[in-house]
């Protein structure tokens, strides 16, 4: 395999029941890069998605074979095995969704949250990642002197990006995004593009889109999911 290539998915297969979602899918994905998944609603881009953290596991009747694999510490793990602890690979593989989903608590307890439950709890080390998630995220200059009110009432771009922060706190690898800026107005979703354009250079990004516009704008590479099944539509020259 070539060791550019961050995620490479060999003859995937997923069903919901008796429905087949994902027919024979197989995509080599680049390392720091941002890899767009476009196509019509319903054929399969989401859940492609969840199959890359395999959050599909907790989808009762579902099954999934193929395989994988990703690029991690100088070795290739194919994530679909069975021995392949949980909360391992999604500190490895973060997860951004369509609408933002702040929890009810503080800006700082809901990046925070993240590391105490991976068992780090000393304060002035969770301080210091807090701050740096949120500076990663374009967040910490417009939070800063308010990291202890309620999240729920920052506007919906700032929600988004605290979502990112979240994510972005356990320095994944690779971070998943389900159209993350569909629920933004134009404003606040180019402040997202900018940041995934900076993202890139820190961890490898595949996000699901349907504006032809932002793709044109950030995507390294566009992959089109049409009943199923995957092809290469695009790749810049430089990745």
């Amino acid at each position: 395999m070539d060791r550019t290539t961050k995620i490479r998915i060999e003859h995937l297969f997923f069903h919901y029941g008796r429905r087949r979602v994902l027919d024979d899918v197989c995509a080599e994905i680049p390392a720091n890069a941002i890899t767009a998944i476009v196509g019509p609603s319903g054929q399969g881009k989401s859940t492609l998605l969840t199959c890359l953290n395999r959050l599909c596991d907790a989808v009762a009747g579902t099954r999934v074979s193929g395989r994988v694999m990703m690029h991690f510490q100088g070795q290739w793990q194919d994530i679909l095995a069975p021995d392949v602890p949980l909360h391992w690979l999604r500190r490895k593989v973060g997860m951004v969704f369509q609408a933002p989903n702040p929890l009810p608590m503080s800006i700082f307890k809901n990046v925070a949250f993240v590391l105490k439950l991976t068992g780090q709890h000393r304060r002035p080390d969770v301080t210091d990642r807090v701050a740096q998630a949120l500076a990663r995220a374009f967040l910490w200059d417009e939070v800063r002197d308010r990291l202890h009110h309620d999240a729920r009432t920052l506007s919906g771009g700032q929600q988004q990006r605290l979502c990112i922060a979240r994510a972005l706190v356990l320095e994944p690898e690779i971070l998943l995004l389900d159209e993350p800026t569909s629920s933004l107005d134009s404003q606040a979703g180019e402040v997202i593009e900018s940041l995934l354009l900076a993202l890139r250079q820190r961890c490898t990004l595949v996000m699901v889109s349907h504006y032809q516009d932002q793709v044109r704008r950030v995507a390294d590479c566009v992959l089109q999911m049409e009943a199923g099944k995957l092809k290469l539509l695009r790749q810049s020259g430089s990745v």
